[in-house]
């Protein structure tokens, strides 16, 4: 390659991250951390009561369905119509999918019932058209920074890989594709949003605070209030339930080449938004944005290949 084309080459790449990432977090650091706000307001917000066994049962669920889906599904396979029947088609991305689903079905009921409020759970969705946009504009900061740093990450140390997506190319239909495109950008976000920045970030938070008696952190009344109304002002007990709950989802996502590093990052964006609103309903839709536009190529190759 000449040194020509590299010249462009780098030069191209440069252009990219200073359209994508560079002007807009400098817009951003002239009209809020120049002038000595935060990147976003802190809204009035109710106290969650999440307690331990609301986690345990939210993992139990979380994890369970997927196994047993996927040990229904491979383990019943179809004799009479393996081209059409779309559990066959792809028996990993299919389960995924559609018990991921169940695991929002199965625990929304479970804590409303113990928490009688689905702010409780940051399932808030007033100022709806606000949570949007922010979701947006969040998204626009921080999907192609993600997306860079996995570049770099792949090329420095490991490339990205994903079961469902070697299983998508593997097969190169678009029954598959249409099935995965379900699971990748509607289904993984929303249950990973509700489990992690919902339930996890949330009592995580709440332990974090040093406002909680001890014992309600394993069991939980949800008539109790917290011994200390003040927030906390030390920056590890703000950030440090956040900082925990991206390290654990980076952890579930090992083995899978370059992604814990980026994800984490995202992550971490996706719960100081949650934090500041009290709302995973921005967070679902910056995981939605940043799952299809990772899509796009996919759906090319597929389709080239189809």
């Amino acid at each position: 390659m000449s040194p020509q084309l590299i010249a462009l080459q780098v030069l191209f790449i440069v252009g990219l991250l200073t359209i994508f990432i560079g002007l807009p977090w400098h817009r951003l650091y002239q009209r809020r951390i120049k002038l000595g706000k935060p990147l976003l307001d802190q809204w009035s917000r109710e106290e969650s009561t999440l307690d331990l066994l609301d986690v345990v049962l939210t993992f139990f669920c979380y994890f369970g369905v997927q196994v047993a889906g996927v040990l229904f599904i491979v383990s019943n396979p179809d004799p009479s119509d393996l081209t059409h029947h779309f559990l066959q088609m792809s028996p990993f991305n299919s389960a995924a999918g559609l018990t991921t689903l169940l695991t929002v079905f199965l625990l929304v009921p479970i804590l409303y019932y113990r928490r009688r409020d689905l702010r409780a759970f940051r399932l808030r969705h007033d100022r709806l058209k606000e949570l949007l946009k922010i979701g947006l504009l969040a998204a626009i900061l921080l999907i192609p920074l993600t997306m860079a740093i996995n570049v770099i990450v792949g090329l420095l140390v490991t490339p990205y890989s994903h079961p469902v997506i070697d299983t998508l190319l593997a097969e190169a239909s678009v029954e598959t594709l249409i099935y995965t495109a379900i699971t990748v950008v509607v289904a993984a976000p929303i249950v990973e949003e509700f489990v992690f920045r919902g339930v996890v970030l949330t009592y995580l938070q709440r332990a974090f605070s040093g406002n909680w008696s001890t014992s309600t952190l394993i069991l939980c009344k949800q008539s109790e209030k917290p011994d200390n109304q003040f927030a906390a002002s030390d920056t590890f007990q703000r950030h440090g339930a956040n900082l925990l709950t991206s390290l654990i989802f980076a952890a579930l996502h090992l083995g899978q080449g370059a992604a814990p590093i980026p994800l984490f990052l995202l992550s971490f964006g996706i719960g100081y938004v949650a934090n500041k609103t009290g709302s995973i309903i921005p967070c679902i839709l910056i995981h939605m944005l940043l799952n299809g536009i990772s899509t796009i190529p996919l759906i090319y190759i597929v389709l080239s290949q189809a």
